[in-house]
Formats: structure tokens, sequence, C-alpha cells
């Protein structure tokens, strides 16, 4: 096939062949040259290039630009698709971490992920049966709610995470620790073009590149970085969902855990200590859309956070002066009066100076006591994104309340 040499893709994969797969030396070099890769190609070529080490010159004289357009031959001749940083298939939230990946090998088109609500799922590759059932149960239900499903496509947790999905026929997205033609592990290697055909299967490493161990750590930092939040669903001391979290977290992404079937059970030591270090307890898939309802809720379908959830609305509005047992103390009821009055008797809203948008707002919470922003949307007439904005201002003020599971009240 005959190739335009100013086409950048093959620039940049012969940077990424130059340097390594996620070596960040590439940015570091990309920065001296307005982050052209055909400018820093050019410029690389020169002995003199004070912006290289001597090594690193030897890698470019041994790097042929015609080595990429076969690379890219045999890539189209599998179907694999090959996008770099400046395509707008690109995952927009994995361009905001540190040292993302500079090309994306990819079957599938990748595309949809900018639009959808991702979440990535790890665990470990010997679970135990708790955590299998808990981690089809949840994904099963996140992906009927609208929710996309990211997972590293190991055995164990990773793939109970896919075929939930695929099952559900919904998008999931796998991302690989080795080549797009390599088949690891080979007990996947089925379902690897069903993943493409609902979603998509990506990795940074070019096609034959084997599994080795050191790819993995790697890769889940690109499996955080695709997502809005990763659940760990179990993980000892040693696990590497862990890396994959500690990525999530200095990549300011949420973290969610699902609590230890035991405590004293070696298997879910990682998994308390990321609960310890903040991390979201999840016994649902309620506790997940909770944290994006409100900046996603075109994209979440169907959702009723209180619907089928066995201890009932009650359980998420439960009051701080409630005891074990419904038991208290007459001192400690008269508190509670106390302190409500108080809260009740503090402001006096006053809606006279407030936009039209606001008093319907304050308007409705009044009347109808506790509402989703999906119903103050329905009631006052109003679009949802023009409604979470202004309940965001009016919280900030101080005139309204928000409550568990994504309501306000005055």
């Amino acid at each position: 096939m005959v190739y335009n040499e100013n086409d950048a893709i093959f620039y940049w994969l012969w940077l990424v062949d130059v340097f390594g797969p996620g070596n960040n030396r590439i940015w570091e070099v990309l920065s001296h040259f307005d982050n052209d890769p055909i400018i820093a190609y050019k410029a690389l070529q020169k002995e003199d290039c004070k912006y290289i080490t001597k090594k690193e010159y030897k890698s470019v004289c041994n790097t042929f630009i015609e080595n990429m357009y076969d690379l890219m031959d045999y890539c189209n001749l599998n179907h694999y698709t090959v996008i770099s940083t400046d395509d707008e298939r690109y995952p927009q939230r994995l361009k905001e971490i540190f040292n993302p990946p500079a090309v994306l090998f990819c079957m599938g088109d990748p595309g949809f992920i900018n639009n959808e609500v991702v979440l990535t799922v790890v665990g470990t590759r010997n679970p135990s049966d708790y955590s299998m059932k808990f981690a089809r149960k949840i994904c099963s239900e996140l992906v009927n709610s609208g929710v996309v499903i990211a997972s590293g496509f190991a055995l164990g947790i990773d793939s109970a995470a896919h075929r939930a999905a695929l099952k559900a026929n919904a998008k999931t997205v796998a991302v690989l620790g080795c080549g797009l033609n390599v088949d690891y592990p080979s007990e996947n290697a089925k379902i690897k073009k069903v993943i493409a055909v609902h979603g998509a299967v990506i990795t940074e490493f070019f096609p034959g590149t084997r599994p080795e161990g050191k790819n993995f750590p790697q890769r889940n930092r690109i499996l955080s970085g695709i997502s809005l939040g990763t659940l760990v669903v179990e993980a000892s001391q040693r696990s590497g969902a862990l890396i994959t979290a500690d990525f999530a977290m200095n990549q300011g992404r949420d973290v969610f855990c699902v609590p230890p079937a035991d405590l004293f059970d070696r298997r879910y030591a990682g998994v308390i200590r990321l609960i310890r270090e903040g991390a979201i307890p999840t016994f649902s898939h309620l506790d997940v859309l909770f944290e994006y309802y409100e900046n996603f809720s075109h994209k979440l379908v169907s959702v009723n956070p209180f619907s089928d959830y066995s201890v009932g609305e009650e359980f998420f509005n439960e009051k701080p002066h409630r005891m074990v047992g419904n038991r208290t103390s007459e001192n400690q009821k008269k508190e509670v009066v106390t302190e409500e009055k108080n809260i009740s008797d503090e402001k006096v809203i006053d809606i006279s100076e407030y936009s039209d948008i606001q008093k319907s707002i304050i308007t409705v919470l009044k009347s109808g006591g506790s509402l989703t922003p999906d119903e103050i949307s329905a009631l006052t007439g109003r679009d949802i994104s023009s409604v979470l904005s202004e309940l965001t201002e009016l919280e900030m003020n101080g005139d309204i309340v928000k409550q568990p599971g994504q309501r306000y009240s005055v």
C-alpha cells in the first residue's frame, strides 16, 4: 500500500519504537519540538542533537521509518486500528493522565469511550466464590444501567466482568498487556473478537509483543486512565489490582472496593488497605451510580436508586441519631427535636433576588420535599443540565441540601 509520508501516525509509531511503549522520554523529547512527531523525527536524526542520550541516538539510527509502513500494512490486513493522541478517537480521559500512551493499537472502534460512563473493574486471577458471584452480579447491574465496563482481560475477576457485559449484549473494553495478535490468556482467545464487536480491545504494545511481567503494571495506568473510577473486587496485599487502584488515585479517579467476605482472610488484605485509605465501600451497583448520576443522568438509563434493593429506601435516609434496634432515650429524642427546630429556624429563604429557574427549583422543593434532579427537571420544565448547574449554586449558598441517593431538599 502507498502511504503519505507526511502522515503523522508513522512518526508516532517510530518514536514509540525508538524509546519503547510507555516510556515518558517520548513526551520529554517531544516537548522540545512543539509535540510534533515529524519535526522531532527530523531533528533526532542529527548526531549532535542535545535532547537525547548516546544510547537513545543509537536506537534512532537502528529504527527506520520504512518499517512503520510495513507495520501499518500488517495492522490494516488484520483490521487493527492505530491511533495517536491527536486522533479524535483517542480516549479523552487518557490524554489527561501523566505519560499517556503515544499510540494505541485497537480492535474495534474506541471512539465510543469518550461518550460513555466507563468503570474499570479489577481483581485477582484466583477469586473466591463470593468475589466471583459479586463481580458477575454488580457488572450485570451496571451495564444494564448504562455503565461501560473496562477490565484487563485476565482470568478471574477480569473475565467475569467482560463476560457479564457480553451476556447483556453491552459494550466492554479490554486493555491488554501484550500485542493484539498474542492470545493471552489462551482461555480468552475466542472472546477477543466478540469484545471488539461490542466495544474495543486496546493496547499500547506492538503486534507480536509477548505478555512479560513488566507490561502489566504499565498496562494498568491505561485501565485506570480511560475510566471515571476503578472498582476493586478482591485483592491481596501484593495484588496487581492495587497498582491499578494506586494509579486511579494518582490520576484523580474514584476508587471503589467490595467489602471483604472475611476480615481475617489475607486474600482481602489489599481491599482493607484501600478502604482505610478512603476508597468507597461498594455493596451494590447503586453505590457506583450514586457517584455519577448527578453529572451523567443522561447516560445512566432506567435508574431507580431504590428499586430492587433489599434494605429499602430507609437504609439511605437513615438518621444519624438512630440507634441499634431503634432504641433511643427520651433525652436523645428531645435533643433531636431541639436540633431540628434550630435548623429549621436558622434560615428563611428570600427568593426575591434569585433567577426564575432558581425560584422554580426552590418552589418545587418546598412542596415536593426530597427530589432527584430528574424529578426537579420534570416538575419545573427545565432541561437537566440547567437544573444541575443551579442546584450546585443553591447548595453552595446554603439554600438547599444534598441528601443520600442524589436527592435535594430545602
